[in-house]
């Protein structure tokens, strides 16, 4: 048996597909590509096939890491040849490799958030960014109760760049991802939406990598 880790890009259409189904899509693939699973022990033993780190609805992905266990000495490159024969339109195995890092050390992700463009709003956005306070809502727990958290979501981000493009801006973005501290790209948007006091609208959003902490890919 040995874990090795897939990484699915996500684009067009398949962005709205969601997580639940992406775990049956995986499923689905790995079986027509027969592809021999480790299962585990016990009383309901099931395949080991890991998402590291949910994708939101509504992003593409140019590399979501799946880890899986392998029996048997089937190659990297047979997995993955044999899986993107099998895949739907808008899902691609990009890479297999072996699997390096445990899910718990991812620390972060990129984004590409594409947004309409405006006059004069490529300012207002670099200037909210960094202004060090974009207060927001976000859903969390408070044991098993489901809770209302303030967050400064300028606390979550990394590196960025704003690119105004015309028609278009570009941000480039680092935020806080995994089970510790996280941000989404939509969280992002309402909290700069809410300090200019303009509704941020989005042509595209791309998760481009997945990282550790010291910004090496995952």
């Amino acid at each position: 048996m040995r874990c090795v880790r897939v990484l699915l890009a996500k684009k067009g259409r398949a962005k709205y597909t969601s997580h639940l189904d992406m775990q049956r899509c995986m499923m689905r693939a790995v079986r027509r590509a027969g592809i021999e699973l480790w299962y585990t022990e016990g009383f309901n033993p099931h395949p080991y096939v890991t998402f590291a780190l949910p994708l939101p609805l509504g992003v593409e992905s140019d590399g979501e890491p799946v880890d899986i266990r392998l029996e048997g000495d089937m190659t990297n490159e047979q997995v993955r040849d044999r899986l993107n024969a099998t895949m739907p339109e808008g899902i691609e195995v990009v890479s297999v490799d072996d699997a390096v890092h445990k899910p718990a050390d991812i620390s972060f992700a990129s984004y590409c958030i594409e947004l309409y463009g405006a006059e004069g709003l490529a300012q207002k956005i670099s200037d909210a960014l960094a202004c060090g306070n974009l207060p927001a809502e976000k859903l969390g727990k408070a044991g098993r109760k489901k809770v209302t958290k303030q967050i400064n979501v300028a606390e979550l981000m990394g590196e960025y760049t704003v690119e105004d493009l015309g028609e278009s801006i570009v941000i480039n973005i680092i935020l806080a991802a995994g089970s510790q501290k996280n941000a989404s790209p939509f969280i992002l948007l309402d909290a700069v939406s809410g300090v200019i006091g303009e509704k941020l609208e989005y042509r595209k959003i791309t998760r481009k990598a997945i990282l550790l902490a010291n910004l090496e890919k995952f």
